[in-house]
């Protein structure tokens, strides 16, 4: 399975991605912004240029002459500033020598398709066949001393100059905005750390927990988990007392066996003579007493549920001696065993795991002819471990009903019906699950299916 992505590192993203929007968002205001003052710093030059052009402005004749040009890039060549006057009917009656010098014919005609009326202006950018693009402003007057003539004062200015400037506050931009978002990033990064501290003690703690070398979590966590601590140290503490409950119990079935194995002892020293006195009566009485003991003791630990993870027990060395031990006791049925491994291991309490196959493994040899297989599969969910075996099998109809606590399909050979609801109730602790199908040997096949 895929390791999940944590919770630093989801923050981190996701503060990335917020920075990255918020800071695009910055990127584009600013850049509007300042392309707007560009282009108003660009209009106010010019304005001051034809200001400048006004007042400088003398009548000689019907004609106009300046004394000076006040901005000096108008009499340099390929200075980007250009400037020139018309008449309105009578063409143009004055240009800068910028103008003159120009490769191409600047003043043939006007920039824009009208000129603006007597006392306004106008702005903007244009671009004719061959020519940069460049900013135009334009401002018409009635010039009284040239009877009432209408004049046009021209300003053009190549766009060049101001698209660098521009590019350059753009590249800027980036800059400082790509050093703000990664010091920005940096100090988020030790405020996580620092923040997610405590989170990243806790989950160090309970892998001591699952090592056994803590026991239990502590307290020193702030506000906002130091109740999440405090219901683990409880739950924690619970569960070391139903385990030992489930040790206790173990005592409790071997304390509870003594008396009894005791009167069978002294039972069985009898003759046939004592034994037809009451013996056998006593033999009956007594085992019957142990059956229901193991039962109610098997009953109440196998109740006992392990919730905790604990460290990972080797299915198939567990089986192993599980079978050897189960041979020996069947020593007088010839079964072949055979075994398959993945060599998987799952975590669970390994006397947990021993009282599962146990009984999966006795149940096999109580039932089969001749052989028993047993195999340890890696499956997506964890573990699974097969119990097969040659016997009659078990029905459909009866499956489920097996798997309860006091129901046998064979009520020939001795049992109580337990084991396998013993079973269902350990793997169940561990969210794991017992299903029954047929097998290819041709008997039953047990699945035990535990977490990995």
């Amino acid at each position: 399975m895929a390791r999940r992505i944590g919770l630093q590192a989801r923050l981190l993203a996701m503060t990335a991605v917020v920075l990255a929007c918020c800071l695009g968002v910055v990127a584009l205001l600013l850049d509007e912004s300042y392309r707007q003052a560009v282009l108003r710093g660009a209009e106010d030059q010019l304005r001051a240029v034809a200001n400048g052009l006004i007042g400088a402005a003398v009548e000689r004749g019907d004609h106009l002459v300046f004394a000076e040009l006040g901005e000096q890039r108008l009499s340099q060549p390929d200075s980007g500033l250009y400037a020139y006057v018309d008449a309105a009917g009578a063409g143009v009656i004055w240009q800068s020598p910028t103008v003159i010098v120009a490769a191409t014919g600047i003043a043939d005609e006007p920039p824009i398709a009208q000129r603006p009326a007597p006392g306004e202006s106008y702005f903007g950018a244009v671009q004719t066949a061959g020519d940069p693009k460049r900013f135009v402003y334009a401002y018409t007057v009635v010039w009284e001393a040239l009877s009432d003539m209408e004049l046009t004062f021209w300003v053009l200015a190549d766009q060049l100059p101001y698209l660098r400037q521009l590019s350059a506050f753009r590249q800027d931009i980036v800059v400082w905005l790509g050093v703000a978002a990664a010091v920005f990033v940096a100090i988020q990064f030790a405020a996580l750390r620092w923040g997610l501290a405590p989170v990243r003690r806790m989950a160090e703690r309970i892998r001591g927990l699952e090592s056994g070398k803590r026991r239990n979590i502590g307290d020193d966590y702030p506000r906002e988990l130091s109740g999440l601590a405090g219901n683990l140290n409880r739950f924690i503490a619970h569960e070391r007392a139903n385990r030992d409950r489930y040790r206790r119990a173990m005592d409790d079935l071997a304390h509870s066996l003594k008396t009894p194995l005791a009167v069978l002892k002294n039972a069985v020293r009898h003759d046939g003579e004592h034994v037809a006195d009451g013996g056998a009566y006593v033999l009956s009485e007594q085992i019957e007493r142990m059956e229901s003991t193991v039962g109610h003791q098997l009953s109440r630990a196998a109740a006992v549920p392990a919730a905790l993870p604990l460290v990972r027990v080797s299915v198939m060395g567990t089986a192993e001696r599980i079978v050897r031990a189960v041979e020996r006791a069947y020593a007088d049925k010839p079964v072949t065993t055979e075994l398959v491994t993945s060599g998987s291991s799952v975590r669970v309490d390994e006397r947990d795991l021993m009282e599962m196959l146990g009984n999966l493994v006795e149940n096999a040899f109580k039932y089969t002819r001749s052989r028993v297989r047993l195999s340890v599969r890696a499956v997506a969910a964890g573990v699974e471990v097969w119990v097969e075996d040659d016997g009659d099998g078990i029905a459909p109809a009866q499956r489920t009903a097996v798997l309860e606590r006091g129901t046998r399909a064979d009520t020939e050979n001795p049992g109580q019906g337990i084991g396998l609801a013993v079973v269902v109730e350990i793997a169940a602790a561990y969210e794991g699950a017992l299903a029954i199908d047929a097998s290819d040997l041709g008997g039953a096949r047990l699945r035990l299916r535990l977490p990995g």
